[in-house]
C-alpha cells in the first residue's frame, strides 16, 4: 500500500484522536467489552454511565460452557451490536489465565487454563469477525493481577511463559486471526509489554497481521514502544506525534520503522466500516443471554433437592435475588437494556414465593431484623433458596480481592438457616471462586458467576428443571485461599509477583501434587447421567485421534461435557499429571448414545524447551484419558509419540515445596527456573515517568501531592475508581487529565521532581499553558 504521507501525518497516526477513535480520515471507533458494548456517553474520569446494550454472561460464566459454537454465536451476537452503534473494533476478548481466585478482574476471562481459553476465544473472534466487525486480544501478556497492574513486573521463567501465559493467545491467532493484539499494562520479566519487543515478535512468528494497540494508557515510552513495534497508543491525544516527529528528524528513530507501523494501521483502517449499519432483534439477542446463562450455570451438589417442583413451598433469601450480580466492575460494565431478577421471573410465570432480604449489602455485620426475618420466611418451606455474593467493590478492575471469604453476615445466615432446616439450596452469585464453609451442610449448591441480565430467567429455569444444568467449572475452587499454588507470591510486593509456581497453576498443581479442592477444575453435575465407552486413541502422522462413546443412560434430555486429557509416562522433566486437550458439549437426549471424535495436533503435546527455545514432543508414551472433570476420569488409552530424546528442562518437581500450609520455592530453585538473579525491586529514586504516586512520598513534594490526592478522592470526585489503585499508578497517568498534559509536560515534571529547579518548574508551567499541538 503506497504512503505519501509525510513523517509528522504518519506520526499522529501512532496516537488516539481521543478515547475511542482513530487518528485517521476515516473514522474508525473503538468501544470497551467483551461482555457487551460500554459506549460511554459522557466524557470524564472512570467508568461512566454508558448507552444501553446487552449484557450477556461475562467470560467467567460463558466459560463454563464448554461449547465452542456456543461461543461464537456469543461473537456475532456482539458484532450486531456493534454494527447498530457503527463500533469497528470490541475490545476483546481476554484470555488472562486466572492464576489466582484474587485477581479482582477474574469475571473477565475465560479459564486457568490455556487450551480452554484459546479455543473460545477463537470461536469468539470468529463470531465477531465474520459481521466485518474486529476485536482486540488481551491483554498481552502475564496481566494475572490487579495490584499496581501499571507498574508492577511480571517475574516467570521461559517455560512457564510459553506454556501457560502465552498458548492461548497463539492458539487465538493462529486459528481465528484478531484484527488487534492489546499489550498489557504490566512490565513483563522487567520490559513493559507495550515496548516488549520480544514479546511482539513472538506474536508477529505466529502470523499475526494485524495492529498492535495498547491498553488505555499503558504505553511508559512512545519512542521505545513504536521501535519494539507497538502501533497504536490509546487514549489520545498524548503529544506522542509531537515525541515521535522530533526522534525521527533527529535520527533516533528510522523512517522506515514508522513507515512499517503505518503500514499495519492501514491495513486495519481498510478492513473497518465495510458492514452496513442497521438494528439488531433485541429479543433475539436477549434470547442469547438467557440461552447462554442457561448453559453456563453449574450444579455443584444436589442432595435430591432439585428440581424443584411447582408444588414446593419455597423461601426466597437474598438481596441478590431482587438485584442480581450480572456483570463485574471497570471498563466491561455495560448499562444493560433489559435486566430481570430471580424475582422477577418467579412473578411473571405466577410461581407462589415468600421474600426476605436477610443480610445487608452495605457491611458484614448480622442486622438482627433481616437476620429474624429469613429465619421466619423459611419456617415451614419445602425448599429454601439463598442467593449469595461479594459485597459491591470488593474486587474489580484496577484492584484485586483481599479475601476469597464470604462476607460474615451471608455465612451466618446459611449456617443458622441448614441448621433449622435441612432443605436449602445455595446459589452463588461470583466473579471468582469464594470458599464455602457450609458446603457440607447445604443440599443444594448452584453457582452462576456473573451470568449476565438474564440470569434471573436462567436460574428460574435450572431451578425448576426446564433446563438440565450443563457447566462445568473452569477453574479450580479451592477450599482456601492459602491452597493456591500462587497464594505466596502473587501480592507480597506491589512492584514485583514472582511466578515461583512455574508451570503448576490451576489444576495443573492441585492434580498433580494431590492437594485436595472444593471442586476440581471441569466438574458439573446434571439431573441425567451420563456412560463413557471404547475410547480410541491413535497416533497419525501429525495428530492424535480420539473417539470415544457417550450415552445419556438417565429420563432426562442434557448435555454431556467429554473432556480429553493426556499425561506422559516417565516424562523426563517436570510435568502436570494430566493436562486438557480438547473438549466437546453434546446434546443428548434420554436414552442417546453419539460417537465423540477429536483430533489433537501433535502441537499440543509439546512442551517448551528453554534451551534451544523452541517446542519440542519428547518421545514416550502418553496416556489419553476421557473423563468428567480431571479428578473423574473415566476412560484411559495409549498412544506412542515420536520425538526428541533429551527433554531439558529448568524446572523441577521438587522445587514445589509447602510451607505453612503454602507452596514454597526457594530462592536458588527459582533462580534454577529463571537461569538468572532474581530482579531486585527498583528503587522510587530517581524519579521517572513510571514512578508511582505513592512512590512519590519519597519527596517533600510528592508528600504534598499524595496528601492532596487522599482529599479530593474523599471529596468522590472521581467515582468509580479504587483508591489503591490512583496511588499505584504511574505519574505518567497525568496523560488522562484530557487537554492539559502531554508527554511534555510529563517529562518536565519528572525534571522537576528530580532537581527542583527553576528552570525545570518554568518548563512544566510552560507545557501546561501551551501544550503542543499536532493539528
Amino acid at each position: 500500500m503506497k504512503n505519501d504521507r509525510t513523517v509528522k501525518q504518519q506520526a499522529k497516526l501512532f496516537e488516539g484522536r481521543d478515547h475511542w477513535h482513530l487518528n485517521s480520515e476515516k473514522d474508525v471507533t473503538f468501544s470497551d467489552g467483551p461482555n457487551g458494548l460500554r459506549i460511554e456517553d459522557e466524557e470524564g474520569i472512570g467508568f461512566n454511565h454508558s448507552k444501553k446494550a446487552t449484557a450477556f454472561p461475562t467470560a467467567s460464566c460463558a466459560g463454563c460452557s464448554y461449547d465452542r459454537d456456543l461461543m461464537e454465536e456469543y461473537g456475532r451476537m456482539i458484532a450486531e451490536e456493534c454494527i447498530s452503534e457503527k463500533v469497528d473494533v470490541i475490545l476483546g476478548p481476554g484470555v488472562t489465565t486466572k492464576r489466582s481466585p484474587l485477581c479482582g478482574r477474574n469475571f473477565e476471562y475465560y479459564s486457568e487454563d490455556p487450551v480452554l481459553s484459546g479455543e473460545y476465544a477463537s470461536a469468539y473472534i470468529k463470531g465477531v469477525q465474520s459481521k466485518g466487525i474486529g476485536t482486540s486480544l488481551k491483554h498481552f501478556a502475564g496481566n494475572s493481577r490487579e495490584l499496581a497492574r501499571q507498574a508492577v513486573d511480571s517475574v516467570m521463567d521461559q517455560r512457564t511463559l510459553h506454556e501457560i501465559y502465552l498458548r492461548q493467545f497463539e492458539t487465538a491467532v493462529r486459528e481465528a486471526h484478531p484484527w488487534t493484539l492489546m499489550a498489557a499494562y504490566n512490565r513483563l520479566n522487567g520490559i513493559y509489554c507495550c515496548e516488549n519487543k520480544e514479546l511482539l515478535q513472538v506474536a508477529r512468528s505466529w502470523g499475526f497481521d494485524g495492529l498492535f494497540i495498547s491498553d488505555w494508557g499503558g504505553v511508559a515510552d512512545p519512542v521505545r514502544s513504536l521501535e519494539s513495534g507497538l502501533n497504536l497508543e490509546m487514549p489520545g491525544p498524548t503529544g506522542s506525534a509531537s515525541v515521535i516527529t522530533r526522534a525521527v528528524e533527529k535520527g533516533k528513530v528510522s523512517k522506515e520503522c514508522l513507515e512499517e507501523s503505518t503500514q499495519y494501521m492501514d491495513r486495519l483502517i481498510d478492513r473497518c466500516g465495510r458492514y452496513t449499519v442497521k438494528d439488531y432483534d433485541q429479543n433475539e439477542h436477549d434470547a442469547f443471554a438467557q440461552k447462554a446463562a442457561e448453559e453456563s450455570i453449574v450444579l455443584l451438589k444436589n442432595e435430591g433437592i432439585l428440581p424443584l417442583k411447582q408444588t414446593d413451598r419455597i423461601a426466597v433469601i437474598g438481596p441478590f435475588a431482587e438485584h442480581p450480580f450480572i456483570q463485574g466492575s471497570g471498563s466491561s460494565r455495560v448499562n444493560p437494556i433489559n435486566q430481570d431478577s430471580l424475582l422477577s421471573d418467579l412473578d411473571a410465570h405466577e410461581t407462589a414465593y415468600t421474600y426476605s432480604q436477610g443480610f445487608s449489602l452495605e457491611n458484614e455485620e448480622i442486622d438482627e431484623a433481616l437476620h429474624d426475618q429469613a429465619m421466619k420466611a423459611a419456617e415451614g418451606k419445602d425448599k429454601v433458596i439463598v442467593i449469595l455474593g461479594e459485597l459491591p467493590g470488593s474486587g474489580g478492575e484496577g484492584f484485586d480481592r483481599t479475601t476469597m471469604d464470604l462476607p460474615f453476615n451471608q455465612n451466618t445466615l446459611v449456617r443458622d438457616l441448614v441448621h433449622a432446616c435441612r432443605h436449602v439450596i445455595i446459589v452463588l452469585q461470583t466473579g471468582a471462586p469464594i470458599t464455602m464453609p457450609w458446603r457440607e451442610m447445604a443440599d443444594g449448591i448452584i453457582v452462576e458467576y456473573a451470568a449476565g441480565q438474564k440470569s434471573g430467567a436462567a436460574l428460574r429455569r435450572v431451578l425448576y428443571g426446564e433446563v438440565n444444568p450443563s457447566g462445568h467449572l473452569a477453574e479450580t475452587w479451592p477450599l482456601r485461599s492459602e491452597d493456591n499454588p500462587s497464594s505466596r507470591y502473587f501480592d507480597n510486593e506491589i512492584l514485583q509477583s514472582q511466578y515461583r509456581e512455574g508451570i503448576f497453576c490451576g489444576y495443573r498443581y492441585y492434580d498433580t501434587f494431590q492437594i485436595p479442592a472444593a471442586y476440581s477444575f471441569g466438574y458439573g453435575l446434571s439431573y441425567t447421567e451420563f456412560s463413557f465407552a471404547d475410547l480410541q486413541a491413535e497416533d497419525r502422522e501429525d495428530s492424535v485421534h480420539v473417539s470415544v462413546k457417550v450415552k445419556n443412560t438417565g429420563a432426562v434430555d442434557g448435555r454431556a461435557v467429554v473432556q480429553i486429557y493426556a499425561g506422559m509416562k516417565d516424562s523426563r522433566i517436570a510435568r502436570p499429571s494430566k493436562e486438557l486437550k480438547d473438549f466437546a458439549s453434546v446434546p443428548l437426549k434420554a436414552g442417546e448414545e453419539k460417537e465423540v471424535q477429536f483430533i489433537i495436533d501433535h502441537s499440543l503435546f509439546q512442551y517448551y524447551d528453554v534451551r534451544t527455545k523452541s517446542w519440542q514432543v519428547e518421545k514416550g508414551t502418553y496416556q489419553i484419558m476421557a473423563g468428567r472433570a480431571v479428578n473423574d476420569i473415566v476412560l484411559t488409552d495409549e498412544v506412542i509419540l515420536e520425538g526428541i530424546e533429551d527433554a531439558y528442562s529448568t524446572l523441577q518437581k521438587s522445587f514445589i515445596q509447602h510451607d505453612a500450609g503454602m507452596v514454597y520455592v526457594s530462592d536458588h530453585d527459582f533462580v534454577q527456573m529463571l537461569g538468572y538473579e532474581i530482579p531486585k525491586i527498583r528503587s522510587a529514586r530517581p524519579f521517572t515517568a513510571n514512578t508511582t504516586i505513592r512512590e512519590l512520598k519519597e519527596s517533600g513534594f510528592g508528600r504534598f501531592v499524595n496528601y492532596a490526592i487522599s482529599k479530593i478522592l474523599k471529596l468522590k470526585m472521581w467515582h468509580n475508581i479504587d483508591d489503591a489503585s490512583v496511588f499505584n499508578a504511574p505519574i505518567r497517568q497525568l496523560l488522562w487529565l484530557k487537554d492539559h498534559y502531554s508527554w511534555d509536560t510529563v517529562n518536565a515534571a519528572v525534571a522537576y521532581l528530580n532537581h527542583h529547579g527553576g528552570r525545570e518548574f518554568m518548563d512544566v508551567i510552560r507545557n501546561l499553558k501551551h501544550r503542543e499541538s499536532d493539528s
